[in-house]
């Protein structure tokens, strides 16, 4: 009798994981990732700054970053305004950011009706944090566009309000936090190096499919490895050669890095992004560097292009 009870446990232990390996499964093809801009802050050619888009079950739901020109994008793609449930940004340098104030003016002629949350950074002395920024874009009193200030004050009639949150960065705090969750979604955030800018990465779930953004980062705080492990599709950029020196590489990761955070995370997709005349023509070399470390597939997407989990 002991040893039946036994097996029926076993069996049933067994059934429970195999159940929770299925639950957790991607379902990719309700996921899809579109690229809103895959270049950076230079006027080198068509592609719009940094920007990505989230969609699940034919709408989309999650903006990343807000570079010049991701809009227009925003638009070529289909995606309704009304849809976006928030919006990430990895920090606030203009290639990732100076399209927020068009989505908002853009946004007055939409069907939206609720409230935009918006998720970034802490400040420092060269840059807003993201209450900052969202105030000096807006405030009737100081901002840039006071004229728009209605969609974040409380007491002014508007359709919506955004909704800024500042995520505290650190060099000593390294632990990854969940900042979002609602039914279909959780996003956690870790801190990064980027030269003296605080920075954000950021780990997207979603029917069961993991997508993880770098942004912009050395790798100096070995923080990306593990939010980003077992990813789907992780993007990173790939904005200078391994070869560079001074700023440029205080700022961004070297391609080795690349590969050695793809690899030490194990993920199954690599997206290469926010090109930059120093690497844009240089990918031959970045993919026999990162292959030292990941055999996984490699990609270089245009603007607009989609992937699947």
């Amino acid at each position: 009798m002991l040893i039946k009870l036994c097996i029926l446990l076993v069996t049933l232990n067994l059934l429970l994981i195999q159940s929770t390996a299925v639950a957790q499964s991607c379902e990719s093809q309700r996921v899809r990732l579109q690229m809103l801009g895959t270049g950076g802050p230079e006027l080198l050619n068509e592609r719009a700054s940094t920007g990505y888009l989230i969609w699940l079950d034919d709408k989309a739901r999650i903006i990343v970053d807000a570079g010049p020109g991701s809009l227009q994008r925003f638009k070529q793609s289909g995606a309704k305004y009304e849809d976006i449930r928030a919006i990430f940004f990895s920090h606030f340098h203009v290639d990732h950011s100076a399209d927020l104030a068009a989505y908002v003016k853009g946004g007055f002629f939409s069907k939206r009706s609720v409230n935009l949350p918006l998720y970034g950074p802490s400040g420092d002395t060269f840059i807003l944090s993201t209450d900052d920024f969202v105030k000096k874009l807006f405030s009737a009193t100081e901002g840039v566009y006071p004229y728009l200030n209605p969609n974040i004050d409380p007491q002014s009639r508007s359709e919506y309000k955004l909704q800024p949150h500042t995520i505290q960065w650190s060099y000593r705090e390294l632990d990854s936090k969940e900042i979002y969750k609602d039914d279909d979604f959780r996003v956690i955030s870790v801190s990064v190096h980027h030269g003296p800018f605080p920075a954000l990465a950021y780990r997207v779930e979603t029917a069961g499919c993991v997508i993880s953004f770098t942004g912009d980062m050395s790798g100096r705080l070995n923080t990306m490895p593990d939010l980003a492990q077992g990813s789907d599709l992780l993007v990173a950029h790939n904005a200078i050669p391994e070869d560079a020196t001074g700023v440029p590489q205080l700022l961004h990761m070297k391609p080795s890095m690349i590969g050695k955070i793809a690899g030490e995370a194990k993920v199954k997709k690599l997206l290469l992004t926010h090109m930059m005349e120093r690497s844009i023509n240089r990918q031959d070399e970045s993919v026999d560097l990162i292959r030292k470390n990941y055999q996984g597939p490699v990609i270089f997407p245009r603007d607009l292009e989609s992937f699947h989990p």
